[in-house]
């Protein structure tokens, strides 16, 4: 009896874990093939750089609940009509396409172009305000102030926004949702950086992970083991090491 218990339990938890594999499948399959905002804003460029360069599909079951997690939020929580837009900036030319045009172009047409799909637009009072979902584990901690990858993040979304829509919004808010305490909301409100101090950023990280050389590789959380397990948080950690040209930015 036990035995047939135990394989009804696995079956039932491998069947929730196809259901997760087939909606992060349907989140993903629609991406357009171009560099994405989310390379951007990586703590350390390299990592991107060897993501693009090495991709690893291997899903471990906590990346599987992590991506989950991330998927059911944005895609059930609608705050605005403005939601889940997807756009596309080229950087180098400094123009906008719509994503349809984008998905027809080869690769060498598609070379500068800049996708990402920002989560909500709102309008509060006359400002435009572009607000980014983010789950998080608190652990027993309060979050302070906004991740700076995320904020850059938002930067971004303005810099696509302004290029795409005709609209420029002056702030930001990543809403924290805390997985340990049922999705807890703690939103964090700034002002959004001038539009060409965020260009210049852009073209400069899309120069880097274009180039033949990896950029600089920035000692960080990811792989430098600071943390109660000791976990190393990036899987290129051996190949950066070989690659050498690394610095620690404190």
């Amino acid at each position: 009896m036990d035995e047939l218990k135990d394989g009804i339990a696995d079956y039932v938890v491998d069947s929730f874990h196809t259901a997760q594999d087939k909606l992060l499948r349907q989140n993903t399959g629609s991406r357009i093939k171009t560099m994405h905002v989310s390379d951007l804003v990586s703590p350390c460029l390299r990592k991107s750089y060897y993501q693009r360069l090495y991709p690893m599909y291997e899903m471990t079951d906590d990346m599987r609940s992590i991506l989950f997690h991330g998927t059911v939020v944005h895609e059930h929580s609608k705050l605005a009509p403005f939601h889940e837009i997807t756009m596309c900036y080229d950087v180098t030319k400094d123009l906008a396409y719509p994503p349809e045009d984008v998905k027809q172009m080869d690769d060498k047409q598609r070379e500068g172009i800049i996708s990402g799909t920002v989560d909500d637009v709102v309008k509060y009072g006359d400002h435009y305000v572009i607000c980014d979902k983010k789950t998080y584990n608190s652990k027993g901690y309060t979050k302070k102030e906004v991740d700076p990858s995320h904020a850059l993040q938002v930067n971004i979304y303005n810099v696509l926004l302004t290029e795409a829509y005709n609209i420029t919004a002056k702030y930001g808010c990543v809403l924290y949702l805390d997985k340990m305490k049922d999705l807890k909301e703690l939103p964090m409100v700034f002002e959004l950086d001038p539009l060409d101090d965020v260009k210049e950023f852009m073209r400069s990280a899309y120069s880097k992970l274009s180039d033949v050389r990896p950029p600089e590789g920035e000692i960080c959380f990811l792989c430098n083991g600071k943390n109660k397990l000791g976990k190393i948080y990036c899987n290129y950690l051996d190949q950066c090491v070989k690659d050498g040209n690394r610095f620690d930015k404190k």
